[in-house]
């Protein structure tokens, strides 16, 4: 591979990882929570709204063009665009903040999910239809998702991928053992998140 496509390749990464971050306010300069933060609730984030930059990136990776790509391909490229949306999803479920409407419509989906024997991906694109809304998570948790999702989550799901996976996003589909990963930042998220709460630094 030369000079030149590989420098293609990385502008292309980069503007992928722009992408997922568009919707990401601010940090601030402190890791704690900041005191007087008022993010936006929640509403939606789709995959659809990541899968140019997706496209553009498998097609540098794999040297093709967009009106080559198979069935297959567009396949590949869809899980790499929603992934950030399957692994948040994938965690609510796994810890019990799964939405009442999934719980209610197709809760054999629900449990297959948390034995693993249905990636998040595959109940992300059936029974979301590529789309996070509100409804599918939990009340209890959504002043988490609220103050979480877009002010650090898509950062946090970035920085993992680079620094543990050693991968970019938009380059990747979901996996269990990559799941593991992620799961356990959110994990320390949640309890630092709940933390600062009670003591009051975190005020949306």
């Amino acid at each position: 591979m030369d000079y030149l496509t590989i420098s293609t390749i990385m502008m292309a990464l980069v503007g992928g990882i722009a992408g997922v971050l568009a919707n990401s306010r601010k940090k601030t300069a402190d890791s704690r929570p900041a005191k007087n933060r008022k993010p936006e609730p929640f509403r939606r984030d789709k995959a659809e709204w990541q899968y140019d930059a997706a496209l553009r990136v498998y097609c540098d990776c794999m040297g093709k063009l967009p009106e080559e790509l198979e069935e297959s391909d567009i396949a590949v490229i869809w899980d790499n665009a929603c992934n950030h949306c399957s692994v948040f999803l994938t965690w609510a479920i796994m810890r019990g903040y799964c939405g009442e409407v999934h719980l209610a419509d197709e809760p054999d989906a629900v449990e297959k999910v948390r034995r693993r024997e249905m990636t998040g991906t595959e109940f992300f694109i059936t029974y979301c239809d590529y789309r996070l809304w509100r409804e599918d998570f939990a009340e209890s948790i959504l002043p988490f998702v609220d103050d979480y999702y877009f002010a650090r989550y898509l950062d946090a799901y970035s920085k993992t991928s680079r620094e543990k996976l050693k991968k970019y996003p938009l380059t990747f589909g979901f996996s269990w053992e990559e799941y593991d990963v992620f799961e356990a930042v959110l994990d320390k998220d949640y309890r630092q998140w709940k933390f600062w709460k009670r003591m009051k630094f975190w005020k949306p």
